[in-house]
């Protein structure tokens, strides 16, 4: 796959990712509203990171990482057929053990969520056990979407498979303000704890809606199901020690945000609830743009790497690691300049208070810091991982942790919620590091010079862009957290417009080679 092509793939796996992080948001909005930010939000934020940070080590990250190059080279060993033969035995497999796993790990609930709520009162903890128990055995579901996702990706089919999350969002919406709007009308109290529970079951119903609707296409290219502990196909084997080491690599990220909840149970109630919602802003720039690119990059360079094509590894990767800084760059300055407003007209709404819009912003804008660090560090793995070099990725996702642990514990004290989003991003910086000493052992001649004039050049073009959407505002917006919601929407859209117009008009101007090529696939398409 070229550049030209990778780049065509991720703008479309992008549109479908906005348009899943815009009914994310109407989703987000929706439990704003009824939950707000006090003891229910925070239980339920705590209850659904943990199936969601669970499937990072069995889902997106190792899966993929582990399940791609293995079909690869069950197709060029034995060809198409052998390929998905392997793809369903794999998932058959897996979806058997991860049950055995949901079951363990639901009668050990009660002392892990007594770990993540210690600052909190026993009433707290019991609701956010109830709540966890319902919501992970989402966990299977989402792990088989995301392998099912995975053996689509293989047969070049980007579009459907980066859908599903759209699907997820819709249903848990329409289920849980059904269930809302049949409970007000019987005349009974809505108390939080009850609209939590509701949200709750609302997980499993959008984890059922968006598994069915892969099922259809992954059929067409030979897919059945097949729950079974398949270990005597040597192809599935291979792909599951792929996943061993790959386990604390991949799942690094989501050990960084289980320590900061941790952590943020010791701080005043809402804290995590804080955390979780500027988690999720800084989550969106990541999987529009980050997460589009590695999942494109991902089969192209396995396939590259496979072929001994170092040129065409270095071209893939360079590219890449630009394509998603070229997006992040600007979107952390404007996420950072506007966190303020944004987080108002998303949030500030029913239970969510002006002092929780406040708390959330400002600790978003501590997220942004880290954005391009966590972009680079989830690219550069999946690069390692097109080498099948495990032990590096997991080498760096170590000391990305223990640095994470060590920075949270320092920063927490004077900073709060802000110095466990910091502490975050610098993790990753350092992470960084070590996967850009590891990668030239592979691919002979890194291309550092392209990744890091890049880098100088959205630099330099992002703060331009950052200082001319702040004169604006103060100049002629004047925007403001107590502002309406429509009144905001209008303040910032016209904002982010001339912003962007202005960071790839510079690019442009200084002929930028991947601006370039960005404004010839949008001509392309439109």
């Amino acid at each position: 796959m070229t550049p030209q092509k990778i780049l065509g793939s991720a703008s479309g796996v992008g549109l479908m990712t906005l348009l899943s992080r815009f009914t994310g948001l109407l989703q987000s909005m929706f439990l704003a509203h009824f939950l707000g930010a006090g003891p229910a939000a925070d239980a339920f934020a705590v209850a659904f990171r943990l199936p969601n940070l669970f499937r990072r080590f069995t889902a997106e990250g190792t899966m993929s990482a582990a399940f791609v190059p293995t079909l690869t080279e069950t197709e060029a060993a034995e060809g198409h057929e052998a390929a998905v033969r392997t793809g369903i035995f794999f998932l058959g497999t897996l979806a058997l053990l991860l049950t055995f796993v949901v079951m363990g790990v639901m009668l050990f609930m009660n002392p892990l969520t007594g770990w993540l709520t210690m600052g909190r009162d026993a009433s707290q903890h019991d609701l956010t056990t109830l709540l966890a128990r319902i919501m992970f055995p989402y966990l299977v579901l989402v792990s088989l979407t995301a392998g099912i996702a995975g053996l689509l990706n293989f047969k070049g089919k980007f579009i459907l498979a980066a859908s599903v999350s759209i699907f997820w969002n819709l249903a848990f919406m329409v289920f849980a303000g059904w269930m809302i709007v049949t409970i007000k009308a019987t005349g009974r109290e809505l108390m939080e704890s009850r609209v939590a529970l509701i949200c709750a079951q609302a997980v499993l119903v959008g984890g059922v809606v968006q598994l069915a609707v892969l099922l259809p296409s992954a059929f067409r290219i030979g897919f059945r199901f097949r729950p079974g502990l398949h270990f005597k196909n040597p192809w599935v084997l291979k792909a599951l020690k792929r996943m061993a080491p790959g386990l604390l690599t991949a799942g690094i990220y989501p050990i960084n945000v289980l320590v900061s909840t941790a952590l943020a149970s010791r701080l005043p109630e809402g804290a995590q609830v804080v955390l979780f919602n500027s988690g999720m802003m800084s989550e969106m720039v990541l999987g529009l743009f980050a997460m589009s690119i590695a999942t494109v990059s991902l089969p192209a360079l396995a396939r590259m790497a496979e072929e001994k094509n170092m040129i065409g590894v270095n071209d893939t990767i360079a590219t890449s690691l630009s394509g998603a800084s070229l997006m992040c760059i600007p979107a952390s300055i404007g996420l950072a300049l506007l966190a303020g407003p944004i987080i108002s007209m998303i949030f500030y709404t029913g239970a969510y208070s002006l002092s929780a819009v406040q708390w959330t912003a400002s600790t978003l804008v501590f997220q942004c810091v880290g954005i391009l660090f966590i972009s680079t560090q989830r690219i550069g793995t999946q690069a390692l991982y097109a080498f099948k070099d495990y032990r590096g990725a997991m080498i760096s996702a170590s000391i990305s942790l223990v640095s994470n642990i060590a920075l949270s514990l320092w920063l927490i004290q004077p900073l709060g919620t802000q110095g466990l989003a910091l502490a975050n991003g610098l993790s990753s910086l350092i992470g960084v590091v070590v996967l850009l000493v590891r990668l030239p052992r592979h691919t002979q001649s890194f291309p550092y010079g392209r990744v890091l004039g890049s880098w100088g050049r959205y630099g330099v073009a992002g703060l331009v862009m950052g200082f001319c959407v702040r004169a604006l505002d103060q100049s002629f917006v004047h925007l403001s957290l107590e502002q309406p919601r429509l009144t905001l929407v209008a303040g910032v859209l016209p904002l982010v417009l001339v912003g962007a117009l202005i960071y790839f008009g510079i690019l442009l101007v200084l002929k930028d080679p991947l601006a370039e090529r960005f404004k010839q696939v949008l001509v392309q398409r439109f």
